[in-house]
């Protein structure tokens, strides 16, 4: 059969006589927005709640953003703060302060190139090591506490969820 188009409207959705299919298109639509609005919802909470309490069972002295930081440097052992702004998605001047402050913590240590002096890169000290461990043993208490809670399948479908978000994220970002 053989669908004729009745009209174009404004918000691109077209409607046509094919035996009911407008209407069930707009239906899914209508569910596929409730769900993103209660995604939204459930992750802005998530985030919020989490973040709090995450903040507050870091070493004191070391914010969230410098957590963040340290972990990047660790993941490679050294990084410039080039690297580590690209990595993280913001700008070099906001990496520089907070690098500052680790530096003046005894946290990181910025080293010059051999081969290209131009070149510094970040690298945790040992006590930064040991900050940064501890952190993350802390952080990894907080989420447990709570993700531990879910069945094995569960998680896994969660990294799943997560994996394909990434992935679309990352190809979205390519283009």
């Amino acid at each position: 059969m053989l669908c004729k188009v009745k009209k174009v409207k404004k918000d691109c959705s077209i409607t046509s006589h094919c035996g009911g299919k407008v209407v069930e298109d707009q239906k899914k639509e209508a569910v596929i927005q409730e769900y993103l609005k209660r995604i939204d919802r459930m992750m802005g909470l998530l985030v919020r709640r989490l973040h709090a309490e995450l903040a507050q069972n870091l070493v004191t002295g070391v914010t969230a953003s410098q957590f963040v930081i340290m972990k990047k440097i660790n993941e490679r052992g050294r990084m410039t703060v080039s690297e580590v702004a690209g990595d993280l998605f913001v700008s070099l001047s906001a990496v520089t302060a907070q690098v500052d402050r680790l530096c003046r913590a005894g946290l990181v240590e910025r080293h010059r190139d051999e081969s290209d002096r131009r070149v510094v890169w970040l690298a945790l000290t040992p006590a930064g090591k040991e900050v940064y461990e501890a952190c993350e043993a802390s952080r990894l208490k907080v989420i447990g506490r709570y993700l531990g809670q879910l069945e094995q399948r569960d998680l896994e479908k969660l990294l799943d969820i997560y994996t394909k978000l990434l992935k679309i994220i990352e190809a979205d970002n390519s283009q």
